[in-house]
């Protein structure tokens, strides 16, 4: 399996986006905050050609789980999806959170890092 969630979307970014934030919802997740990179970037005098807007999504009982099993990986939340182009093609795509888990070698963090996999495929797989 592997440690990337990815999925090439038929939708414009603009779309993808949309489709992500409402899957979140649906399936119990909060939409946290909506970055787009590549006009932030921009506001800085960067040029980037590729879109990419990063969704932070947060299901607060998933949060409280993984915090209360470790700490330590508070620096991995909340979840953050992305959505770019490459080559014209838009992407929808994140890290799968078992595999950032792993890193804790901590076995507390592994059925609930493999529900929130489950979910968040779901809502990537909503934005093909």
């Amino acid at each position: 399996m592997s440690d990337f969630i990815r999925v090439e979307s038929g939708l414009s970014v603009e779309q993808a986006v949309e489709k992500v934030q409402e899957a979140s919802k649906a399936n119990g997740f909060g939409v946290l905050n909506t970055l787009n990179l590549q006009q932030i970037m921009a506001g800085k005098g960067v040029n980037y050609a590729e879109a990419a807007t990063v969704v932070e999504i947060c299901r607060p009982g998933d949060a409280k789980t993984f915090l209360e099993a470790d700490q330590r990986v508070a620096p991995c939340l909340p979840c953050r999806i992305a959505v770019t182009t490459q080559g014209g093609k838009t992407i929808v795509h994140t890290v799968r959170p078992s595999a950032m888990m792993r890193m804790f070698q901590n076995t507390k963090l592994d059925a609930p890092a493999k529900a929130v996999d489950d979910a968040v495929e779901k809502i990537i797989n909503a934005a093909k």
